[in-house]
């Protein structure tokens, strides 16, 4: 019997990328050394805790159009404790486009294999890979995403496309290009 865990991610994510928007959270302040030698990283980063690894240019990169001042933060599976999923959600300013980057880190070794199972039991027959992002990735062709497992046993569920539109049309080399813009900010 399958488990509905992969259906669950796949909806709460889906649902994350499709709702309203939210008021901005403040961002916490900088205080370590690496932060603070890093002010060019600091700027790009998001303005929203917990979407920091997310930068505007990234969703801009895709989009190629004028997006809201700040992405929408959806915490997917509150009081969980082997892992934290959030999702992170750019929209263009007209409200049409989004970029979409659900981030499921590993708090515990437990979550770590969690995270590992979800993206072995979400891969279906018709995946397609995709080639030098994190340490697997593939294009999960029936949902219009891409799922990228990454430094430290993390899971990305990413995806791009426009508003009420069905998950086919979501466009793979955006989403593929997103992936690749955000792995490169990720820690570890």
């Amino acid at each position: 019997m399958r488990s509905v865990a992969p259906a669950l991610l796949l909806t709460v994510t889906a649902l994350a990328a499709c709702s309203g928007t939210a008021t901005p959270a403040p961002a916490p302040p900088r205080t370590t050394a690496a932060a603070t030698s890093s002010a060019t990283a600091a700027a790009a980063a998001s303005p929203v805790a917990g979407c920091e690894f997310y930068q505007a240019a990234d969703a801009k990169a895709v989009l190629g159009a004028e997006l809201k001042p700040a992405p929408k933060l959806t915490d997917n599976e509150p009081g969980k404790t082997d892992t934290k999923f959030t999702s992170c959600v750019y929209w263009t300013a007209d409200d049409q486009r989004y970029a979409n980057v659900g981030y499921r880190r590993a708090l515990t070794p437990a979550g770590a294999a969690d995270n590992r199972s979800q993206f072995t039991r979400q891969r279906t027959a018709d995946a397609v890979a995709v080639a030098g992002v994190g340490s697997d990735a593939y294009w999960d062709t029936p949902n219009g995403q891409v799922l990228v497992l990454a430094a430290g046993d993390a899971l990305l569920v990413i995806s791009t496309g426009i508003k009420d539109a069905p998950k086919a049309g979501r466009s793979r080399p955006d989403t593929e290009k997103l992936a690749r813009l955000v792995v490169a900010h990720l820690p570890g």
